[in-house]
């Protein structure tokens, strides 16, 4: 057997570089608009063990007139190669969708869409928060994404919120549970996927413990890089892991 040619990239380097190509183009749709002040933003991502980038991905819109913030955090079914060209297909249509769909049918017009792909793992779990951000009033729509989280400064800890649902993709009637509540001056709500907290040793139960008790050390320390140094302490396995934090500041 020949030795390889030098500077010839190989089939896993041309691998890489197509993953790491498609990233960037999933993180610029994932972009989050600026927001009034008054509020802020943060988000944080770590990839896959062994992968440029996985399925985990980020959707938002920001309505000037009517001052309504809307984000999707959708973790796709896979990572590595299966994972990224589907993710940043459907990041692509829900950047569509969530500009002329009702935000109470985003997540159902999401289904449809995966429904309608050729391949049999398209499907997601996915998290939706519509905010107005004049009131704080939220509704957090959950289709089989782990809960989210919301910060109380009066009692300095996270509290689980109620939404539920199923996947996206897998039936042509998933559940789509909410919870509507309303973010005063110094509440927050953190959002994030199941590799965060699940893990072959640990339930996740045990890993959304872990996560209130590590966010909530993060953001005593400072807001600001709170979802950062979240991430940092979470360790690389086979699933991608991605933490979002919207602040009433």
């Amino acid at each position: 057997m020949e030795p390889p040619v030098s500077g010839v990239p190989s089939a896993a380097d041309g691998e890489q570089i197509l993953l790491a190509e498609l990233r960037a183009r999933l993180q610029v749709r994932g972009k989050v608009p600026p927001l009034p002040e008054g509020w802020r933003h943060q988000s944080a991502m770590l990839a896959a063990e062994g992968f440029e980038y996985g399925g985990d991905f980020i959707v938002a819109d920001l309505d000037p007139k009517r001052r309504v913030l809307q984000m999707v955090l959708v973790d796709v079914c896979g990572h590595g190669v299966t994972a990224v060209p589907v993710a940043l297909q459907f990041a692509g249509a829900l950047q569509s969708l969530i500009t002329v769909v009702h935000p109470e049918e985003l997540l159902g017009a999401a289904n449809a869409y995966l429904l309608r792909q050729p391949s049999d793992e398209s499907f997601a779990t996915a998290v939706h928060v519509e905010v107005e951000l004049d009131s704080g009033r939220y509704w957090i729509r959950s289709a089989g994404h782990p809960p989210a989280l919301r910060w109380v400064p009066a009692e300095k800890g996270w509290e689980i919120d109620n939404a539920r649902g199923t996947a996206l993709g897998v039936s042509e009637t998933p559940e789509v549970h909410d919870s509507v509540g309303q973010l005063a001056p110094g509440e927050a709500l953190l959002f994030y996927t199941d590799g965060v907290v699940e893990s072959r040793s640990a339930d996740i139960g045990d890993g959304i413990d872990w996560l209130r008790e590590t966010a909530r050390d993060a953001v005593m320390a400072a807001w600001d890089g709170a979802a950062r140094r979240i991430i940092d302490l979470v360790q690389r396995g086979e699933d991608d892991r991605a933490v979002l934090i919207l602040q009433r500041a």
